[in-house]
């Protein structure tokens, strides 16, 4: 603690902080997905850890907030492995549909009497999500069906049509491989979904469709309006007040607004062009169902989030004029806006979960008449921390080590975005301590996961633990990030675990020789690929870290295209070959085992000091590639941990035991092997240093 109000000065990483181990754990809660009602009714979808991590409805009316979900029940969905759209508000206000984690099926919930009804009998291997109500039909039910029953193994994704008064399905589009969005238009007399196949994904080339819909619940006419397969991403289609179609496409190098008027069946679709804002996006990358970052208040006003260089700002936009602006402080601050975040719930309201660069993610309620005001609902975290134990993140862009241009090319988005490599960094923050002046702090590169994923500046009290205690976190936006438009993304085609481990490498280089942090106390993290990528580090750059955490990562390419879910078993021939697959399964083969961790474990000894968190249930990497990361590492004399969690599936833990225990975990390693390690090697050069000056003051006098 501070002395008469001076910081005192100790060792960074030692640093005493306020942020606990059950402040980030038990005590949080994580919001996955938000939906509007009428009349300003909303639902947000709370996952608890202190409740095992279910996945709990709240209703909010009025400001105030009331479960409705009884407690055998989990609100969540694992159609492509991830999840999302597992509620929707029906026509009549008062009733849910939603998809439970525990019994699967489809299920009707009464928010006044907290009841529930099956609409769709459950069945273990059918996964049903991404719900849409018919506006005035009120038994109809639009939903994607993923079905696990095919006894060849192959799973079949497909869009229904629910009739939850009579619990019967019809498919209406199949024979694609995914689909997602299917959404009535406001007169209940079209619907719209995207499509894609293998080996694409949503944000590598989507297709968007528009057939009419029949009373008795069927389709006809479909009509392919955009989109391209392995060229175009369309996200988020979504139907305004009028009957305008509208949706986000990255046709022009990024997610950008388009629209469709289909009182003129044969039109094309148009862009919404906003003067400044061309190279930011509208969308991100759409690892999970229902994904909404915009709405539309009436037929010619619209409020969004747009994201420049990974940094989330809201906007409303002059439909009619193609005029926008940018919401005032303190609403200019809110950040961290992805995937299932916004919600209108009325015209000229919404409602909204994001951060803030000292505050954490949290649900708002948003007035967005002028001037507009911004009213906090409920917070990730029960916190009662001064913002001046907080960190600011500053955006870094930094140079790739391996990348130059011949004299003669023209730097254009594409050279810019081989050349270039972003990242966000917190320093050390604790008004109460400060580092002694002859030594630097350790730093934590983070690694987000995807790889098309991306970092943002906003509060995380993950990273605050960590900055709090004296050590500097870098979070990093390597070749493949979102965020900085396709290009950016579609660099590391090719060479994924290549140029995204050479900027992670780069990016340690840079903030140490510029002398920011300690070059001798680098640790890196990730989780899933982000975890792929840290061990992939561990092994070309063994000099570099002095330790490293992965969570849930790939180890072994090979089997993780053999063993991972149907919405990931091809996304890594994309990211390992680029558009060039090789036929020959040899040399795939080959190429695989020359990108997996666990092989180049066994030819190089691994220095860093490596813990590997891991579920036992996760079906997206399996146990298998860490054990036999830890076996690879164990075998050439490495010093390596490896800690499985009972019940817990792809990524962080998700019970608050077990995300207590991760996070325990987590913090010792760091101190041992960033703090307390390098304190020790820093003495063991000082007594050098000292002894060598004395030996060479006696040759010196033995000379004279």
């Amino acid at each position: 603690m501070s002395l008469h109000g001076k910081a005192q000065t100790k060792p960074f990483g030692e640093w005493d902080s306020p942020i606990t181990d059950d402040m980030i754990t038990s005590e949080s809660i994580g919001f996955t997905e938000i939906s509007a009602a009428k009349d300003g009714v909303f639902y947000v979808v709370e996952a608890r850890p202190a409740d095992a991590g279910r996945c709990c409805i709240v209703q909010w009316i009025n400001g105030k907030a009331r479960d409705v979900l009884p407690s055998g029940y989990s609100a969540r969905t694992l159609v492509h492995g991830y999840g999302g759209g597992a509620i929707c508000p029906l026509a009549n206000n008062k009733t849910l549909v939603f998809s439970d984690a525990n019994a699967n099926g489809v299920w009707i919930l009464d928010s006044a009497t907290c009841g529930v009804t099956p609409a769709i009998a459950p069945n273990p291997k059918v996964y049903i999500a991404d719900f849409h109500a018919h506006p005035t039909q009120e038994e109809w039910i639009l939903a994607i069906c993923e079905d696990h029953r095919c006894p060849s193994g192959e799973v079949m994704n497909t869009i229904v049509a629910i009739d939850i008064i009579h619990g019967r399905m019809t498919t209406l589009a199949e024979g694609a491989d995914f689909y997602t969005h299917p959404r009535f238009d406001p007169s209940g007399t079209r619907v719209c979904w995207t499509r894609w196949d293998h080996p694409n994904m949503p944000w590598v080339g989507t297709e968007l469709f528009v057939a009419s819909w029949n009373p008795d619940g069927t389709i006809e006419k479909p009509r392919l309006v955009a989109g391209r397969e392995g060229r175009e991403s369309i996200a988020q289609p979504r139907w305004g007040p009028d009957g305008t179609l509208y949706f986000v496409s990255d046709k022009g190098g990024y997610w950008q607004l388009w629209r469709w008027h289909p009182v003129d069946a044969d039109s094309d679709p148009t862009p919404i062009i906003l003067h400044g804002l061309e190279t930011g996006e509208f969308a991100a990358p759409e690892w999970f169902l229902g994904s909404s970052t915009y709405g539309l208040l009436d037929s010619k006003t619209m409020v969004a989030a747009w994201t420049h260089n990974a940094t989330e700002r809201l906007v409303t936009i002059d439909l009619t004029t193609m005029r926008y602006e940018f919401l005032n402080a303190p609403l200019a601050a809110l950040t961290g806006i992805t995937d299932s975040a916004l919600a209108v719930t009325s015209s000229t309201s919404i409602a909204i979960i994001a951060s803030l660069p000292d505050f954490p993610y949290a649900l708002y309620h948003v007035e967005l008449n002028k001037p507009a005001s911004l009213t906090l609902l409920r917070s990730s975290a029960m916190i009662s921390v001064p913002s001046t134990f907080f960190s600011q993140g500053r955006p870094i862009h930094f140079p790739r080590s391996n990348v130059k241009l011949k004299y003669h090319e023209k730097i254009d988005a594409t050279a810019e975005a081989q050349l270039t490599a972003h990242a966000f960094f917190f320093p050390p923050q604790n008004p109460h301590y400060v580092g002694p002046q002859d030594r630097l702090p350790p730093l934590i590169i983070s690694i987000h996961g995807g790889p098309t994923g991306h970092s943002g500046p906003g509060l995380s009290l993950r990273w605050q633990y960590y900055t709090t205690r004296g050590y500097a976190v870098v979070l990093l936006n390597y070749a493949g990030s979102s965020g900085y438009g396709r290009k950016y993304r579609e660099i590391l085609d090719g060479k994924w675990g290549i140029l995204d481990v050479q900027d992670a490498a780069d990016c340690a280089r840079y903030l140490s020789t510029s002398g920011i942090v300690d070059e001798n106390a680098i640790g890196i993290t990730g989780g899933s690929s982000g975890g792929y990528l840290t061990l992939q580090a561990i092994c070309d750059f063994p000099s570099l870290w002095a330790s490293a955490v992965s969570v849930s990562g790939i180890s072994d390419v090979e089997a993780l295209v053999k063993d991972t879910h149907k919405f990931e078993s091809c996304y890594a021939l994309r990211l390992v070959f680029g558009d060039h697959i090789p036929s020959d399964e040899s040399v795939r083969r080959r190429t695989y085992r020359e990108r997996s961790p666990r092989f180049k474990a066994q030819r190089t000894k691994i220095t860093a000091s490596t813990l590997i968190l891991q579920g036992r249930e996760d079906q997206i990497v399996p146990l298998n590639q860490a054990e036999a990361m830890t076996s690879s590492i164990l075998s050439n004399g490495g010093t390596v941990k490896l800690v499985v969690f009972d019940g817990e599936g792809h990524g962080y833990p998700r019970g608050a035991e077990n995300a207590l225990r991760a996070v325990q975990e987590e913090n010792e390693w760091w101190r041992r092997s960033l703090v307390i390690q390098q304190a020790s090697v820093h003495r063991k050069f000082g007594l050098s240093l000292v002894f060598g000056l004395i030996a060479l003051s006696l040759l010196w006098n033995r000379v004279r």
